[in-house]
């Protein structure tokens, strides 16, 4: 199984979407191996246009949604306090993304910086695929 973040979401959902991630989200999705979380989907439905809501709802229908527990809002609130206690302060949807991704030792599929940041920092063991 493999985390996809929000910015491969909106790569692969793009008309003119980077192709690499594209087609690693749609062989994902054709082995049954994509997976999403609940502050993926809630960025995702937040940004998108009418006329696009029904392609993702079918897309992310077709992949596992993995739902916070009360372990990934402890954690991310933890590891927020290290970042912030460094001088860096990053979107609490990616944190709890990437505690997810950690915490179920799934490979996160990403293509934000934030990322990087957060594994140099707080999550060393997280493991970031960025195909371009």
């Amino acid at each position: 199984m493999t985390l996809i973040d929000t910015s491969a979401w909106i790569e692969f959902f793009r008309r003119r979407g980077d192709p690499q991630v594209k087609a690693l989200v749609r062989d994902l999705l054709a082995i049954q191996k994509a997976a999403y979380t609940c502050p993926v989907a809630f960025e995702l439905f937040t940004g998108a246009r009418q006329e696009e809501l029904d392609d993702l709802r079918i897309g992310l229908g077709l992949a596992s949604r993995i739902v916070l527990l009360p372990e990934h809002w402890d954690l991310a609130g933890s590891s927020n306090a290290a970042l912030i206690a460094k001088g860096i302060k990053l979107p609490a949807s990616d944190l709890l993304i990437a505690i997810v991704a950690d915490s179920g030792k799934l490979p996160l599929l990403a293509m934000d910086a934030h990322f990087e940041m957060i594994r140099e920092h707080t999550l060393t063991g997280l493991k970031i695929i960025s195909p371009t």
